[in-house]
């Protein structure tokens, strides 16, 4: 049986094997401060004092776990003395962009220098095989290889750096998925069945900085070439391989809609208009809610089925299922921490723990826009992320109010062959149940007043509601409503995984409305 790990002196022993390969081969070792200045040259960060000059600034953070110090932001002007601060560090991050202001987050960052793919657990043999398939062209040759420890950063700097207007996030992301789909594979890794798929806003340890290996095994860097990419380039190269990716939105600079005239507009988001200016509806406010049965589906994949890789985005899901079921946050925040030791106890390598910190740290989800959050945490999104399978909700292409109406067709056309009944029920019971089908928004006291019946029988049977058969078919299940009584919910498929559950009241609305039959 293939192992699929090494012990941590076999770790250290290949980390010291590779360093002598490159030696071996006549690859140049440069110094933290000679790499960072090549992948930020002179000029391209904010000078010290400088105010308003459109640059940015790199932004490096010094992690700690929970109880273990405090986790720190250092600001990198363009003569990279803070540079110091990091090297040597115990767990040192720098992303290869430029940000605004002193924070390492999405929304402040401004340019990409380069794209970096990160293999873990690369042995002697591994990385006599990338060295091999970067000379021979079956791999993308890289400006930079670094290496981090267990594994190997692959630097593939670019030509110029590239504006990060939030238009191009998911086309950079598809096309460094790319990268790491080829370069993680059986021939670098002793784990090929298990990449992490990360996004172009991830950060790497520091050169100079630890590694995981300890402060005598520290990360290295060497120049493999004077290669320098443009986007184009890496999309020939793929194209070699018959994976061929579209750039065309990469560079439609987005508009900003405050801007437009009502005329762009109408061309550009015709919806919209029709909606707003043409019917003159009102600002929609938040996003839909579902039903809690969807976050609490959540928190059991989690459970049973969320493993190394996926822990750290399955809390984040947590965070995105519970803004969309209007969970409050510090049940979110209370449910998050539980798993934390289940979570932990799934790590196989003394390297790779889950900690608190971990936990807080994808908590920042809640801080952020709770709107964006809920809605851009798409079913696929978190399919990826979390490596948990999660298949989507079948309507054959249809839209929600019109699949609804052909369930409906297809219950009617059932009762008619005589496939639904009601069996053998008591009379009483099914006068109530008769009369709360026709009167949906229906109270007791109306009920009583309409059927003759005595308010205990009424009261009796009010609750006791059973599913038909053509209920069960469709999915339906007894719930209690916000009134505390019992109640038929129908599932309803909102898209990207959001399932409501609305009960038969408001389907019987839509139904008055015309919306179903």
């Amino acid at each position: 049986m293939k192992r699929t790990d090494k012990t941590k002196y076999e770790w250290k022993k290949a980390y010291m094997e590779k360093v002598e390969l490159m030696r071996e081969w006549g690859v140049p070792e440069v110094t933290p401060q000679e790499f960072y200045r090549d992948l930020f040259p002179e000029g391209s960060l904010e000078k010290r004092g400088e105010i308003n000059s459109g640059k940015g600034n790199i932004v490096a953070s010094c992690l700690r776990p929970s109880g273990s110090g405090r986790t720190r932001q250092w600001t990198i002007y363009d003569d990279l003395q803070e540079l110091d601060r990091v090297v040597g560090d115990k767990f040192g991050l720098i992303p290869p962009i430029s940000f605004y202001g002193r924070t390492h987050s999405k929304k402040n960052a401004h340019e990409l220098f380069a794209v970096v793919i990160d293999i873990d657990y690369v042995g002697k043999q591994q990385f006599k095989n990338l060295y091999k398939q970067f000379g021979n062209g079956v791999q993308l040759k890289p400006t930079y290889v670094v290496s981090s420890g267990k594994g190997v950063h692959v630097y593939y700097f670019l030509k110029e750096p590239l504006e990060l207007y939030r238009n191009r996030e998911e086309k950079l992301a598809e096309l460094k998925e790319l990268f790491i789909k080829r370069l993680w594979n059986d021939t670098s890794s002793i784990r090929p069945d298990s990449p992490d798929i990360t996004g172009i806003y991830q950060g790497f340890r520091c050169v100079g900085s630890q590694s995981k290996l300890g402060a005598d095994f520290p990360v290295r860097a060497w120049k493999f070439s004077d290669e320098r990419y443009t986007l184009e380039d890496m999309q020939a190269f793929f194209k070699r391989w018959h994976k061929d990716i579209d750039l065309t939105s990469i560079y439609e600079k987005p508009k900003n809609p405050s801007k437009l005239s009502l005329e762009e507009a109408k061309e550009l988001y015709p919806e919209w208009y029709e909606r707003r200016v043409v019917r003159k509806e009102p600002k929609k406010q938040g996003t839909w809610v579902c039903n809690e049965a969807l976050y609490e589906w959540w928190k059991n994949k989690i459970i049973n089925e969320v493993q190394v890789g996926g822990r750290y985005f399955s809390i984040m899901a947590l965070c995105a299922y519970g803004l969309k079921c209007g969970i409050s946050e510090r049940r979110i925040r209370q449910d998050a921490y539980s798993f934390l030791e289940h979570l932990e106890s799934l790590s196989f390598d003394d390297d790779n723990h889950f900690t608190r910190e971990d936990v807080k740290d994808a908590l920042k989800a809640l801080k952020a826009d709770n709107k964006l959050l809920s809605t851009m945490a798409s079913r696929e999104w978190i399919e990826k992320q979390t490596k948990v399978d999660i298949p989507p909700n079948k309507r054959n292409g249809r839209k929600r109010a019109i699949h609804v109406k052909y369930m409906n067709n297809q219950r009617a056309f059932k009762v008619e062959m005589g496939e639904c009944t009601n069996g053998g029920r008591p009379d009483k019971q099914n006068i109530v149940k008769e009369w709360r089908k026709s009167h949906p928004a229906g109270k007791k006291a109306d009920c009583i007043r309409e059927t003759g019946l005595s308010k205990p029988t009424v009261y009796k049977w009010w609750n006791d509601v059973q599913l038909t058969d053509a209920q069960k078919k469709l999915g339906a299940e007894i719930r209690t409503n916000p009134e505390g009584e019992k109640e038929v919910y129908y599932p309803v498929d909102e898209g990207d995984g959001d399932m409501v559950w609305y009960p038969a009241s408001y389907m019987a609305y839509l139904n008055a409305q015309g919306l179903v039959e």
